[in-house]
């Protein structure tokens, strides 16, 4: 299968132009949730202070720095979204280029259109989140890294270090893209002096240049990772994140069985028909561990202690559609074409399938009301009014939305993160009650105190006289209150 130069390039640019619209339809609907809330708030600080807030994060300060001086440029939560969205794309891409190298233009075009339809990288596309960024981090070191291992030492290996070093940087699991790099050179470039030379010179470059951020990755690792709040790894988990990969989303309630399925059946396929060739086994190592040595390292650390979550993975997407891409592009007899023609058309199925629904089923978590209920508790907040959260996860979100304006604080703190709270604020609610008037209460379903936000709704009609209903929805109840005795809020140990 070929394409000619001209042909491909516009095909690409189609392609790109595709992944773009995909990732900015619908953009304006997501709403800024607990974790992107507290990104966007730690990004305003100075960078002294996103650096020692790190202390209270998984993440080194990188990704916060990153969008402190996007956003210093490039204000608003659109263009804070705008980041991911242009780094997604640049990241179909680097996939292009990759599986150009690897299995000729049919290959890179077929890898980057099925990036493109991902549903999972598009969710993370849309998001104010590092996971974008680094999947492109990761594609870029996969790409010069095989660069270097064919052009010897050179700017492809300094440029293969610094994008790693950014990488591990931006998120810690990009360690175990490094390992499966490693996998390729044991299997594939061992008797190469050169290329082990240049490796391992790239290798110590990377440690010394991530060996700054150790102190802080053995604090984190101590005192914030054993506060994970995820449940016991289960099967479920690891299989519901590879049907991810074909025609099912994040937050999609129906089985995922068949996605599932879709998913090994394609993987299998694919492997199968790359491995058939011996010319064809340098590209299987290098995509078989880009792909499956992540999700199988993250699974055996979370039987201790739970990290399996689908945004830590985003960076193996690449993987799977160039193992894909570069089967098709590399079948040559007419059973091994149709097979894997068949099967990429099943794909794209079933991502626009997943993605149709992305784009129109209502998520309560990034599709909330929340910017809507900020918005109209600011359209009648006046002096003597305070905003009292029974959740963190309205809180954050209401500070980035309404900023200094209001008076606002949570009922319940959450756990003390003093070097977090030294730069966004503790939530604490003020201590001299008899300076408000009137309570705006904001109510929402905490998964991790369920039934609460009920309990507090109770104890405030108890003590204070209800006024009326501001917005009521599954997710989201905010109401007005006079102030009645001298206590504000429940007061909970």
């Amino acid at each position: 299968m070929t394409v000619d130069c001209k042909r491909s390039g516009v095909l690409l640019i189609l392609v790109l132009a595709a992944a773009l619209g995909l990732r900015l339809f619908h953009l304006g609907e997501r709403v800024v949730w607990f974790d992107e809330a507290n990104s966007l708030l730690v990004a305003r600080a100075t960078p002294a202070e996103i650096v020692d807030a790190a202390h209270d994060d998984v993440h080194s300060a990188l990704y916060n720095l990153v969008l402190h001086f996007w956003q210093s440029v490039f204000a608003g939560e659109t263009a804070a979204r705008m980041l991911s969205v242009l780094t997604a794309v640049a990241t179909v891409a680097t996939v292009y280029f990759l599986g150009t190298r690897l299995g000729g233009p049919v290959a890179g075009l077929l890898s980057a259109g099925l990036l493109g339809l991902s549903p999972l990288h598009v969710w993370y596309s849309q998001e104010v989140r590092m996971y974008s960024v680094q999947t492109l981090l990761i594609s870029l070191s996969f790409l010069f890294l095989l660069k270097g291992t064919r052009e010897g030492w050179g700017n492809s290996w300094r440029i293969y270090i610094v994008c790693t070093t950014l990488a591990i940087y931006l998120q810690y699991t990009s360690i175990f893209a490094v390992l499966a790099q490693n996998v390729f050179v044991i299997i594939c470039r061992r008797k190469d002096p050169r290329t082990v030379r240049c490796w391992v010179l790239s290798q110590c470059a990377v440690a010394l240049l991530f060996a700054p951020c150790l102190p802080l990755l053995w604090w984190q690792t101590t005192r914030v990772t054993g506060r994970s709040w995820i449940q016991p790894l289960e099967l479920r988990q690891i299989l519901g994140f590879i049907s991810l990969f074909s025609g099912a989303y994040l937050g999609d309630t129906r089985s995922r069985a068949l996605s599932f399925l879709l998913t090994i059946m394609a993987l299998v396929t694919a492997i199968c028909i790359l491995c058939r060739k011996r010319e064809n086994r340098e590209t299987a190592c290098l995509l078989i561990p880009w792909f499956g040595l992540p999700i199988i390292l993250l699974s055996v650390i979370s039987l201790r202690q739970n990290l399996f979550l689908p945004r830590t993975l985003v960076y193996t997407t690449p993987g799977l559609v160039l193992l894909m891409g570069c089967a098709l592009g590399r079948t040559e007899n007419g059973i091994e074409r149709w097979v894997g023609a068949l099967m990429v058309m099943a794909l794209v199925s079933a991502n626009t399938f997943a993605l149709r629904n992305y784009y129109s089923t209502d998520n309560p978590w990034i599709k909330s009301d929340l910017r809507e209920g900020a918005h109209e508790v600011a359209g009648e907040f006046r002096a003597g009014d305070v905003i009292v959260h029974s959740s963190q996860f309205t809180y954050r979100p209401f500070q980035y939305y309404l900023g200094d304006r209001v008076v606002e604080g949570v009922v319940r703190q959450s756990e003390k993160l003093s070097h977090l709270f030294a730069v966004i604020g503790d939530g604490h609610l003020p201590q001299n009650v008899t300076d408000f008037r009137r309570i705006w209460l904001v109510l929402y379903p905490d998964f991790k105190n369920q039934g609460f936000d009920e309990e507090v709704r109770q104890w405030m009609d108890a003590h204070h006289h209800f006024v009326r209903v501001l917005r009521s929805s599954p997710t989201l109840f905010v109401g007005l209150y006079e102030r009645q005795g001298s206590e504000l809020v429940p007061v909970v140990e």
